[in-house]
């Protein structure tokens, strides 16, 4: 990734954070499936674009020690905040791709919403080898559609969606801002297909479940031998 769609990344995260409100979205519909993807027991796992914590939060209450990255330091600061009581959460504020990977050291790697921003087939061979034996890298990210066929899908995310909204973020007002800075963030955001995705993680990682969501989400389940 060059330098200035990481600078142009970052701002957009810090200009979002600023607006978070806590509610449901197509992110974390999908934390209770990525929670039981992780070993029952966990000493250290690694949340990789960790955003406002929301996920660190619930990793740390199976975990030991919860290391959590993310490149915005907006996004970080609300996490610290809305994290206070958990000790074992050490939020950082980095660039995975420049970050120092331990051998051997993780019991799961996770990451939600953030793999289309980095270069995957680099940087997969570091997340393999920073996995202990029996580990899982677990990930949840946005797709492209690249048939008709996956429109199909639509017919019921689109509905499932409003009714969620309606539902569940009742007590969210809409910002003005808010919308804005998302759909600048949008703007320059690229996604793998299905069938990309599973080339590219299946090359890497033998045996690696790659699975279409609902919600305009993949995921990738894999577990080191």
């Amino acid at each position: 990734m060059n330098e200035s769609l990481t600078q142009k990344i970052r701002k957009d995260f810090d200009r979002i954070a600023l607006h978070d409100q806590e509610g449901w979205d197509h992110n974390n519909h999908y934390h209770r499936f990525l929670l039981k993807q992780l070993p029952a027991r966990c000493g250290t796992v690694l949340d990789i674009g960790c955003g406002t914590g929301e996920f660190s939060r619930l990793i740390a209450q199976r975990a030991k020690r919860a290391i959590a990255i993310d490149l915005s330091s907006n996004m970080v600061e609300v996490a610290k905040q809305r994290s206070s009581q958990y000790a074992n959460i050490d939020f950082q504020v980095g660039d995975i791709l420049q970050w120092e990977f331990p051998v051997e050291q993780f019991d799961a790697i996770v990451s939600i919403a953030t793999f289309h921003h980095l270069p995957v087939e680099s940087l997969l061979p570091h997340l393999k080898s920073a996995l202990k034996p029996g580990g899982r890298l677990a990930i949840l990210d946005l797709l492209e559609y690249e048939s008709w066929q996956d429109s199909l899908s639509d017919l019921i995310a689109v509905p499932l969606n409003w009714g969620f909204q309606m539902l569940k973020n009742r007590h969210i007002k809409s910002s003005p801002e808010a919308a804005a800075a998302m759909r600048e963030h949008l703007r320059t955001d690229r996604y793998l297909t299905l069938s990309q995705a599973r080339r590219i993680y299946s090359k890497s990682m033998k045996g690696a479940s790659i699975r279409k969501h609902l919600f305009w989400r993949y995921s990738v389940v894999w577990e080191k031998s």
